[in-house]
């Protein structure tokens, strides 16, 4: 048995190796082929009223608000010795209340109109128990002035 199955390996490996395979016949030739030339079109053009006209886009700038929108008249009004109750009626309540700095209130404000003008100020509030003692408007002179 391992001789009938050494033989019938030994057929088909040399089998696979021969040359045998039947030949392809060769396609014919296909024959040549030329586009014939067209006439040249002449370019025609629209007058200019005619042309079609693509309307201007605009990239939408939105304004965005950011922190604290104060209005520069109530901060006008800020006066030391005010209660915490009177100053946050006056201006709402501060955009940060520092667990660490509980007597300081701060009101931060990052905006951008259509943007492009930027408006940042910090006004920091220094209470002493519950009673204005310092107000810091450092960064709301120009906004002042201009109120």
């Amino acid at each position: 048995m391992n001789r009938l199955t050494f033989i019938l390996i030994a057929t088909m490996a040399l089998a696979g190796c021969s040359n045998s395979l039947p030949k392809v016949p060769e396609l014919p030739k296909m024959p040549e082929f030329s586009m014939p030339e067209l006439p040249k079109i002449p370019k025609l053009s629209l007058p200019s009223w005619a042309k079609p006209k693509l309307p201007s886009i605009d990239v939408y700038r939105p304004t965005i608000l950011q922190g604290s929108v104060l209005e520069m008249s109530d901060v006008n009004l800020l006066q030391v010795g005010m209660t915490k109750d009177m100053v946050m009626n006056l201006i709402g309540s501060p955009s940060i209340i520092d667990p660490f700095h509980q007597y300081q209130w701060d009101y931060i404000n990052h905006s951008s109109i259509e943007g492009e003008t930027k408006i940042q100020y910090r006004l920091r509030l220094i209470f002493d128990g519950n009673i204005l003692d310092e107000i810091d408007k450092t960064g709301l002179e120009g906004l002042l002035s201009s109120d």
